[in-house]
């Protein structure tokens, strides 16, 4: 007797549920052979009674193997694309053979419903690859839609280069550790780390989903506040459920506010010390195993621990934007479409106020919302208004001189 599929009779702990253990019991009765089909051995060892049990790991494929799969079935297929992109395709995406084939049959099965013979880009590919994966950790995560792109970045050119040689390794990283052979260099995991370090608004999150999006990976925000547990040993269990489902889905994960979980470990004065301090170390084994892009938001980079400082790749800073840049994002907030009226005055507003990108999009979208009630068109009193709104906020006094 084979049973597969067992694993949706277990809680998210791995513990059996009650039907799973009478089903057991049941089959410890007589001394028919079984061939249990799960995705982790441990939870079941302890439940087969007095069965002797012989456990046959499958490994997941590495990236040679992944590599082989696609080449194999594209192939198959007919499908013809560069060994460049073949190879980011097993890089990018740790799926199984069977995910490969349905992949490229997904593939397959689009090109024939188009009205004429499409050629087949590479980008399908990877949108099909991405529709395999599946992240699931029971609300500890949301899914981030990006938005923008590399124009729509304002900050400093070295900043922004770092960026683009973050993105970079990130794509050309099997050459590096599978074909330079640096992966036998490495004790264990071949992710890449990045830290994003600046004041909040400053375009922390929308440079992680520029370089998810160009990289054609999902991207999800750790909810901290769902992670993080007063009771004893739920913070690990939390976070082992996000790093193993984060590899099964191929997706960048983004810690935003970092510094609440990956701070500095406290001097121990009691066992909540102790505890915390468990956490920490905890999750710098979790980070450090980890095969995946992991980036790290946080609004002082000193708050960061030293250990887990030294395992990352990346350290970017996002300084908070001069008066040019504020001038640009003013701009960039606008879209082409909206009505502006001619009073409107970037200049002035981006030497007045010195403001993050954040702030600037909520004042603006505050102006629009006000403009959309009155006028219709986007006036300097409706950007004052909002203004001294968001001022407001921040616990400061707008003060107004002439443009």
């Amino acid at each position: 007797m084979c049973l597969s599929g067992i694993d949706a009779l277990c809680d998210r702990d791995g513990h059996l549920q009650t039907d799973a253990q009478e089903l057991l019991r049941e089959l410890d009765e007589n001394d028919t052979p079984l061939i249990m089909v799960v995705s982790r051995s441990s939870p079941w060892r302890g439940t087969l009674g007095r069965r002797r049990v012989l456990t046959i790991e499958f490994e997941a494929p590495d990236y040679d193997q992944r590599l082989h799969l696609w080449q194999e079935y594209l192939h198959a297929a007919s499908i013809h694309i560069a060994r460049d992109e073949c190879a980011a395709l097993a890089d990018r995406f740790r799926l199984g053979p069977t995910q490969i084939r349905d992949a490229v049959r997904a593939t397959q099965d689009w090109a024939r419903s188009q009205s004429a013979s499409p050629i087949i880009e590479p980008q399908r590919l990877f949108a099909e690859a991405r529709l395999q994966s599946n992240m699931r950790a029971n609300g500890l995560v949301s899914k981030v839609n990006p938005v923008g792109n590399w124009e729509d970045l304002i900050l400093p050119p070295n900043a922004r280069q770092r960026l683009r040689e973050l993105s970079a390794a990130i794509k050309r990283r099997h050459v590096v550790y599978a074909e330079w052979g640096f992966a036998q260099r490495v004790a264990c995991g071949t992710g890449i780390k990045a830290l994003f370090a600046g004041a909040s608004g400053t375009g922390k999150t929308m440079a992680a989903g520029v370089i998810a999006r160009e990289l054609g990976l999902d991207m999800y925000k750790i909810d901290l506040s769902g992670v993080i547990s007063k009771y004893i040993g739920e913070t690990e269990k939390n976070l082992d459920r996000i790093f193993e489902a984060a590899r099964s889905a191929n997706a960048v994960l983004f810690f935003d506010e970092a510094d609440a979980i990956f701070g500095k470990r406290s001097e121990v004065k009691d066992a909540h010390d102790r505890y915390a301090n468990v956490e920490v170390a905890y999750l710098l084994q979790k980070l450090e195993e980890h095969d995946g892009v992991v980036i790290l938001a946080s609004n002082l980079k000193r708050n960061i621990d030293e250990a887990f400082a030294r395992r990352l790749h990346y350290v970017i800073d996002f300084p908070k934007p001069d008066a040019t840049q504020r001038e640009q994002l003013w701009r960039g907030m606008f879209p082409s479409t909206a009505p502006l009226a001619a009073d409107v005055n970037f200049e002035f507003l981006a030497r007045q106020f010195e403001l993050a990108g954040g702030d600037i999009r909520n004042v603006v979208l505050d102006a629009a919302f006000l403009a959309a009630q009155d006028s219709g068109r986007i006036g300097m009193p409706h950007l004052v208004q909002a203004l001294a709104r968001q001022m407001g906020k921040q616990g400061k006094a707008a003060t107004l001189t002439s443009p």
